[in-house]
């Protein structure tokens, strides 16, 4: 997939003007185009819900792979993995993909005393 935050073309633009349009609002591949703010609005909703339920199912993967390695005596914490898995976010989403990536690892390592 295309970096699309970062390229200057991609600049969310100044609102336009009454009776404006979208047409110069630039979309990555895939997204839909909105017929009203409330649409839109509701989709963003049930997108937020989804990452909601897909990140508590990483945090639960992720402790559960800490506490496997625990118990094969490795390290809770594998700073290689997690540079991969930074690298990936940052290839896709640039800057920001790379704060992304760190605020998911940190809520899915857990407290240190947990397994």
């Amino acid at each position: 997939m295309e970096n699309l935050v970062d390229r200057p073309d991609t600049a969310i633009p100044a609102p336009t003007a009454p009776g404006g349009t979208l047409a110069d609002v630039p979309l990555a591949d895939g997204a839909p185009t909105l017929s009203t703010i409330a649409e839109g609005r509701q989709l963003i909703d049930d997108i937020d819900g989804q990452l909601r339920a897909l990140l508590a199912t990483r945090r639960d993967l992720s402790r559960q792979i800490q506490a496997l390695r625990g118990i094969e005596g490795g390290p809770r914490i594998e700073h290689a993995r997690e540079n991969e898995i930074i690298a990936a976010w940052a290839e896709e989403l640039g800057p920001r993909g790379v704060e992304i990536a760190m605020a998911v690892l940190t809520m899915c390592r857990g407290a240190a005393s947990q397994p």
